[in-house]
């Protein structure tokens, strides 16, 4: 990687699991927050920014029979478990949970998006995506995303951990209307995060479509690469 490192971004834009089934977790302003995350797509787009996004992907049982308890969501092959449509780039490339180093040396000049699946909430439990996100060099990563207690915590506070600058776009993270998302906010900002919104970081530019106002689950083939 290290022609590919040898670049520096001024942005980089974290897209946190936005998938289907994590869109139907309960959620004050989901409208918002969808709406928010198109714009930030489309002008990642338009201005040719990096995207790094996560996908939770969890394995199923081998019998198929789940236990009490466990999560249902996110399951590999499943409707649900696929990155929202318009979260996709054209120039995209998806790699598996997989515990692995390896990337290809040209990935940003190649790719405008990389999408890693992971198996937990915590994206610096995948060795890839720990690695890219070390080595890269940018002013700061723009996050945004699904679980604001959960996944988009566990990836603010890993950056902040490697000395990472963080925006973290408050109004396009989901998290459950409760105690917990809100003491987690704070916590990320405690930490270091800088809280912004989606027009400080996009401008009032006219550069995303306006957001369908039902998203239906539509099965789309996401290519996905796994070295070796």
């Amino acid at each position: 990687m290290a022609r590919l490192l040898r670049r520096k971004y001024r942005r980089v834009l974290l897209d946190i699991d936005t998938q289907y089934d994590l869109v139907d977790q309960p959620s004050q302003n989901i409208s918002v927050i969808l709406a928010n995350s198109r714009r930030l797509i489309a002008w990642a787009r338009v201005r040719k920014i990096p995207v790094i996004s996560t996908a939770l992907s969890r394995q199923r049982p081998e019998n198929n029979v789940f236990p009490p308890g466990a999560p249902t969501d996110c399951i590999d092959g499943t409707p649900g478990q696929k990155k929202i449509r318009f979260t996709l780039l054209p120039r995209h490339i998806v790699f598996p949970a997989e515990n692995r180093l390896d990337l290809p040396a040209e990935l940003l000049s190649e790719f405008q998006q990389i999408i890693f699946e992971k198996r937990s909430k915590d994206p610096f439990a995948e060795p890839r995506i720990d690695r890219l996100i070390t080595e890269l060099r940018t002013d700061a990563f723009v996050v945004f995303g699904m679980g604001i207690e959960t996944a988009v915590k566990a990836t603010v506070l890993g950056l902040l951990s490697r000395k990472k600058k963080v925006l973290l776009v408050r109004d396009a993270v989901n998290g459950c209307p409760t105690r917990q998302a809100d003491l987690a906010l704070r916590q990320m900002e405690a930490k270091g995060a800088k809280l912004v919104n989606t027009v400080g970081i996009t401008g009032k530019s006219r550069t995303a479509l306006r957001l369908p106002p039902k998203i239906n689950i539509i099965s789309t083939v996401t290519p996905k690469i796994s070295a070796g």
